[in-house]
């Protein structure tokens, strides 16, 4: 985390479907983390970063989402400055341990595992602390997989838009012998790899894009946007090895008819739904 004398910390009250994507427009546009409280989404940014200019690029950006159906609303952008000392404090008040399945999601400064395995992440400018739905049924998901797969250490995993790496580190940690991951944002990456050094975990982190990637991989894990899933379903398809499994998160209840289509248009079927509060899970394999 970088040092400053002054935050500015910027809170606001987004439906619960958008706190996740609007979590990830604020790290691209360089906060240096965010948290849920209740109902409201708070930011907090380097003091370089102007507060106009945050508000512009997410005006911005809720009209592109407006313009491709989304139900968007109207943002109340509530600023603040914080000194460091407190600020610091504020922020670790909000990642408590986290038990999924036989993972044990803890912020770095934490070791209590209460016996599960410790996956430990420095929540940073990728997403992914475990606390959210989407990437909590991923977790779920990856375990069911590798221990119902009769050679898990064979086993070539793929995460899609890797984030935080906590996808890639939980499969890791769970067996899998090979993992891969990538994000389209270096910073993500970074972030990916202090994770996996913080775990010791030996894997392929890098900076790329899908239609970059070559092979293919017997799991392949896309926590995502539906649009965005959509749009790469022609390349997520292609890294599938024949028999291996597809993990698709970031989808809203009422869009799982939408992947369902896309994944048959490309030969792929759903074999797995899950719901979790507002967000789907889905399972899919060659059809």
């Amino acid at each position: 985390m970088a040092e400053h004398t002054v935050w500015n910390t910027l809170r606001v009250s987004p439906p619960g479907p958008l706190l996740d994507p609007l979590a990830g427009l604020f790290m691209e546009l360089g906060a240096e983390g965010t948290w849920e409280d209740g109902a409201d989404l708070v930011a907090y940014f380097p003091p370089a970063l102007r507060p106009d200019e945050v508000e512009l690029a997410l005006t911005a950006w809720l009209g592109h989402l407006e313009a491709c159906g989304v139900a968007v609303f109207t943002p109340r952008c509530v600023w603040e400055e914080q000194g460091e000392g407190d600020w610091i404090t504020a922020w670790k008040a909000h990642f408590a341990p986290i038990p999924v399945g036989r993972l044990m999601v803890l912020p770095e400064w934490e070791d209590d595992a209460r016996g599960l395995i410790p996956l430990k992440i420095r929540p940073g400018r990728g997403f992914g602390t475990g606390g959210h739905d989407t990437t909590a049924t991923c977790l779920r998901r990856i375990q069911a997989f590798l221990e119902h797969h009769p050679h898990p250490a064979a086993v070539r995993v793929l995460d899609v838009g890797t984030g935080s790496g906590i996808l890639a580190i939980a499969a890791h940690k769970l067996g899998a012998g090979h993992v891969t991951g990538f994000d389209n944002d270096p910073d993500a990456v970074e972030n990916a790899h202090d994770n996996a050094a913080l775990n010791g975990a030996d894997i392929h982190l890098s900076t790329a894009t899908l239609d970059g990637v070559r092979g293919q991989y017997d799991l392949v894990l896309a926590n995502l946007l539906a649009h965005v899933i959509v749009e790469l379903m022609p390349e997520l398809a292609r890294v599938l090895a024949p028999g291996g499994r597809l993990i698709l998160s970031g989808i809203l209840n009422e869009q799982g008819d939408r992947i369902d289509q896309a994944l048959a248009k490309h030969g792929l079927k759903a074999v797995n739904y899950e719901s979790r509060g507002m967000w789907l899970t889905i399972d899919a394999a060659p059809a």
